[in-house]
């Protein structure tokens, strides 16, 4: 077609004037520009709102602290041997009177010093504890201190030798003070004020390599702690410090008392109620190392007094009378028992019924008996020479299936079922059972804030009713530390408690099921005789151990009052170690379950005679065809990996045809896999 035909159509112009073009693009400018600023005031009012936020949390806390404490508590304890803590005591109240700080004396006893606020360096009362090296003491009073205060002394420090050999040469540290660290990081530590004595002993040269090395022991040992050798610095730490809350003593309330009075088997006790939550005259209370008791009345102290009666107390009897076993939203679980454990002293009587002496004998069962010994040579073997952990050794007259009546087989301990409400013990009738403890705990928590008569900070008078007299002649020693703490609702009730711990790297030594140990959850104190269970990964159950010889975790299962988590948990040999601070086991409360399904496994070995191929001829197992009969329906297993079925017993001496899922190897061990729920023992609970 010819150029400049009319019938011709060319494409429309893409482009725009440069007039309108440059409208354009000053209205996208424009439409950019508020964009951004709306873009900027909003993030500018989010974070804002956040910060606010933040703030309005930290005051909450800060408030909440501040008037829950009115008096600030200093524990000052001795790290080594030279520490003095009684010269620190006069070093401190020479200090106070120089300064003209004033300084009560409502306590009279003389391990505390109280100091009153002047409104200038010191705007909040300070209270005091010089304590000796009494590990139990120790610990008690960091329970309820806001500031520890560990005192170390550099005058057995060599000083000529120190730049050859710091370690050996500084002598801070000794053994008993790394005892009595390992028990502080056990319970919790609040903030930490590090005190070096008797730096004004050493040489002026000396003197800042001294400091120095002690306050990169202090730094290794409590990071993050102020570190001062005078008291002028000492008490400006002190007063700068801001009190860390503790979930697990706040949210109960506690009180170190200021004074007692008995009179007719009523205790009186005075102090300030302090932590996160108030106190009811209807709550149980608890002395540390002593018991748990019921109040008769509360008296308000200060500018207005009351007195607040029991009205409805909560019951000091553990057991369970009126069948409702279950704590919160579910049913009795308890009505359908459909066994009962073997108990201990069963068993001992039929391992010593099964060690049978072939003195008394008739002589016709004599030489059967030695020639069935003869032809199974049945050797005893220790632990470390058998095939399996959980390997058992028999007799050849002893009859497994009246023995391991109570096992039964598993195919998997993780993937298996088991019902949990088979083999309950008779102690089942008379504990408590906690399904859901974390929505019971929040339901206790909010009943017990509207119930609350007594807020924190006041100044109050409790009334203990039956105190014995033997009591209170162990509270009234001198410079005897006790603290009283609130119990919530349902912790004086018996359950089965399952703590998760581990064995303390300090420990060597073998640690034993249903052997006595001394424990310490939260402020309680008892001896308690746990058994132990290793934790299996995705799996509710968990297997029996006899012995305990790794430091990994495992599961630690008793019967004592009901404790809510987030309680730390300390284990002692015996009530010796926790005086001398050997320290056996660290942990925290799992749960409060009757159901927990603990199994304990045993292992039958054998091994085989004739292969053919996947079908073998086993020996050694079981030694008469009865029993071999009673275990046929369970799952054999080897320790090559196979599996197989008893297919029938050959002849009368406990011989057996077994199949296999694959060929049978000459050198393999044939296994048969038990299993028997077991419980820890019922014991009267000592403190």
């Amino acid at each position: 077609m010819p150029k400049g035909h009319p019938s011709q159509r060319n494409k429309a112009f893409k482009g725009e004037s440069k007039r309108r073009a440059k409208q354009r693009s000053e209205g996208k400018l424009k439409k950019k520009i508020k964009k951004q600023e709306i873009k900027q005031t909003k993030s500018k009012d989010a974070q804002q709102e956040i910060q606010i936020e933040k703030q309005a949390k930290n005051q909450e806390q800060k408030v909440k602290v501040v008037k829950a404490v009115n008096t600030k508590i200093i524990a000052m304890f001795p790290m080594n041997q030279q520490a003095n803590i009684a010269a620190l005591k006069f070093q401190l109240l020479q200090h106070l009177n120089v300064q003209s700080v004033g300084i009560s004396s409502y306590c009279t006893q003389d391990c505390f010093l109280n100091v009153e606020a002047n409104g200038k360096l010191i705007k909040q009362p300070l209270r005091f504890i010089f304590l000796d090296r009494n590990p139990e003491q120790i610990l008690d009073a960091c329970k309820v201190a806001d500031i520890v205060c560990p005192v170390l002394s550099c005058r057995d420090c060599n000083t000529n030798t120190i730049s050859l050999d710091p370690h050996s040469n500084a002598n801070a540290f000794d053994e008993q003070g790394y005892k009595l660290l390992s028990n502080l990081r056990a319970q919790g530590l609040v903030q930490q004020v590090c005190y070096i004595q008797d730096l004004d002993e050493i040489s002026q040269s000396k003197k800042s390599v001294v400091r120095k090395l002690f306050s990169r022991y202090f730094e290794s040992e409590f990071p993050g702690s102020h570190i001062v050798d005078d008291c002028s610095t000492l008490m400006r730490s002190v007063v700068v410090l801001h009190e860390q809350p503790v979930e697990w003593r706040d949210i109960r309330g506690y009180m170190l008392p200021d004074d007692l009075a008995y009179v007719n088997g009523e205790l009186s006790i005075t102090g300030t109620w302090r932590g996160q939550n108030g106190l009811s005259a209807d709550q149980l209370v608890h002395i540390t190392g002593v018991d748990d008791f019921q109040i008769a009345r509360i008296e308000l102290l200060g500018m207005i007094e009351q007195v607040f009666e029991t009205a409805q107390p909560e019951s000091l009897d553990p057991i369970c009378r009126d069948k409702k076993h279950d704590i919160g939203d579910c049913d009795d679980l308890l009505k359908d028992i459909a066994g009962m454990q073997l108990q201990e002293e069963e068993e001992q009587m039929i391992e010593q019924e099964s060690d049978v002496s072939y003195e008394d004998l008739d002589k016709e069962f004599e030489e059967e008996a030695q020639k069935k010994r003869e032809q199974f040579e049945i050797v005893h073997r220790d632990t470390e020479d058998l095939d399996y952990e959980d390997e058992v050794e028999y007799g050849v007259e002893v009859k497994l299936r009246e023995r391991y009546d109570q096992y039964q087989g598993l195919k998997n301990i993780r993937t298996s079922e088991f019902d949990p409400l088979t083999f309950l013990p008779d102690e089942a009738e008379k504990i408590y059972n906690f399904r859901f403890l974390k929505k019971i705990k929040s339901d206790v928590l909010e009943e017990m804030k509207q119930s609350e008569q007594i807020k924190p900070g006041q100044r109050i008078k409790i009334t203990l009713k039956n105190v014995p007299e033997l009591i209170v002649q162990r509270l009234t020693q001198p410079n005897k530390i006790y603290i009283i703490s609130g119990l919530l609702k349902h912790e004086r009730k018996m359950t089965q408690m399952h703590v998760r711990f581990h064995r303390h790297q300090m420990h060597n030594c073998v640690l034993k099921s249903k052997h006595q140990v001394f424990a310490q959850i939260g402020f309680r104190r008892a001896h308690i005789n746990p058994i132990y269970s290793r934790i299996l990964n995705n799996c509710s159950k968990t297997k029996y151990v006899k012995e305990i010889k790794d430091d990994t975790f495992y599961l630690a299962s008793f019967y004592f009052y009901n404790s809510f988590p987030q309680q730390p948990v300390i284990f002692w040999q015996n009530d010796f170690d926790f005086r001398g601070g050997e320290i056996m086991g660290v942990g925290d409360i799992q749960r409060c379950d009757t159901f927990q399904v603990i199994l304990k496994r045993i292992v039958l070995t054998g091994y085989p005679v004739k292969i053919n191929k996947r079908k073998a001829v086993i020996r050694m197992m079981f030694f008469n065809p009865d029993d071999i009969k009673f275990f046929k329906p369970i799952e054999l297993s080897t320790k090559l990996g196979l599996r197989g079925n008893i297919l029938e017993p050959l002849g009368t001496h406990g011989l057996m045809k077994c199949m296999f899922n694959n060929f049978v190897k000459p050198n393999d061990v044939v296994s048969l896999q038990l299993y028997k729920r077991v419980h820890p023992k019922f014991v009267n609970i000592q403190i």
